[in-house]
């Protein structure tokens, strides 16, 4: 396995060769081509399932492999890659929290996991639950989806840290994500085209939920709609079946922003995870076997 490799496909370049879609009121997308300065490089390879990403304090990028069992750690200062944890559980999806430790979706296990990144040691914070996405709020928080009951879970506050049902569904939940400037609530809609805006009381409890995104997805209508990020224009980041999708809130207006498609490189399968590094230098997205990272330009995703 490679490091850090450049893809060797005829495709490549920068990406205006692709061929990009519209949506969001039939409006025109904007082309990727404005987003990125150079070519997509692969950073990690052969994997069973990559997902779950986060970016500790430092920039160091964490993803997860699902049925392997694994989270690994690529250093931000020498890009090297390492074994953080060969026994995850089958986490999927991972988070940082306020105090700076990381935690897990380990649906292997029905426990959400909590690492201390310095010495590497991990402790159960919940149990009892499937869990496949995580998002944790400024205070500490923990929300989780589970789409096998259809569920949104909630972990309260340390140290009582009590697993309540915040959430029951007439849909299957996949990808979940914070508002920054909110702290919302968004819970994609797997199998279809939207991402569903919760609002949070202080107390955790939910409130009614509302279409917040309408995504692209092929013609049977299935958007796959995955791991996710808001970014803090409101905007939001996410891996799909066409791709990954960088789209504006449907409140916005559509002179506002114009969404982006960029479909999966060569013949890989849907991008199910992406993320930007905290310095917005860096576009990271999975594609079942590979991690895929792209220079992107200055103030483009936003």
């Amino acid at each position: 396995m490679r490091l850090i490799a450049e893809m060797n496909l005829k495709f490549l370049g920068l990406i205006l060769p692709l061929c990009f879609s519209a949506l969001h009121a039939q409006s025109q997308t904007d082309s990727a081509a404005t987003l990125f300065t150079g070519k997509p490089v692969v950073i990690s390879s052969g994997h069973q399932f990559a997902e779950g990403m986060a970016f500790d304090a430092e920039g160091n990028f964490y993803f997860t492999d699902v049925p392997a069992g694994k989270l690994f750690r690529v250093d931000a200062k020498t890009g090297k890659k390492s074994l953080f944890d060969g026994q995850s559980g089958m986490t999927n999806g991972i988070a940082i929290g306020p105090e700076g430790m990381l935690y897990g979706c380990a649906g292997g296990e029905k426990r959400i996991y909590r690492w201390d990144l310095k010495s590497g040691k991990k402790i159960s914070v919940a149990e009892g639950a499937f869990s496949n996405d995580i998002a944790i709020t400024r205070s500490g928080i923990i929300f989780f989806t589970d789409p096998k009951t259809q569920s949104v879970w909630r972990v309260s506050h340390a140290p009582e840290r009590k697993l309540t049902k915040a959430a029951a569904l007439p849909w299957r939940p996949n990808g979940i994500a914070l508002n920054p400037a909110t702290d919302a609530l968004m819970v994609a809609e797997f199998n279809a085209d939207k991402v569903h805006r919760f609002p949070v009381a202080a107390d955790g409890s939910l409130g009614k939920s509302e279409p917040a995104y309408r995504l692209a997805t092929g013609e049977d209508g299935r958007g796959m709609l995955d791991g996710m990020g808001v970014m803090s224009s409101g905007n939001l980041l996410i891996g799909t079946a066409r791709g990954i999708q960088l789209v504006p809130p449907l409140s916005s207006k559509p002179a506002d922003f114009k969404a982006i498609v960029i479909p999966p490189f060569g013949d890989r399968p849907r991008c199910n995870y992406v993320r930007l590094s905290p310095d917005g230098k860096w576009l990271y997205a999975a594609f079942k076997a590979d991690i895929v990272r792209l220079p992107v330009r200055k103030g483009a995703i936003r």
